[in-house]
């Protein structure tokens, strides 16, 4: 879940430069604006910084995302192994069983 809200947010805010990127470019062609350039470049580098850092936290938590995913991987892989391995001990003294009883049986 915050590997999605951290997507989330990135792409918000890079929803949020390309209006500020289309604001600075009416700006150069002449359209007034009721925001100036220097906010605009100014909010356009806070947001170039907190992307940055933003990308260094997704990475972070993809990284852990995987390594769980293969923690999970690797214990599903020894659980099956373990059932595996359970249900040969199982079926082996069922016949065990089976086979003692028809041996008792014949000795009779």
């Amino acid at each position: 879940m915050e590997l999605s809200r951290l997507n989330a947010q990135f792409a918000v805010m890079e929803e949020e430069n390309g209006t500020l990127f289309k604001m600075q470019d009416e700006q150069f062609e002449g359209n007034a604006s009721f925001v100036p350039v220097h906010i605009i470049i100014r909010r356009l580098d806070a947001n170039k910084i907190l992307q940055t850092q933003l990308s260094a936290h997704i990475a972070g938590e993809t990284r852990d995302l995987l390594k769980v995913s293969r923690m999970l991987d690797i214990l599903n892989n020894r659980l099956s192994a373990f059932e595996r391995a359970s249900l040969r001990t199982e079926e082996a003294m069922e016949i065990d069983e089976h086979v003692g009883h028809l041996l008792a049986k014949h000795a009779i």
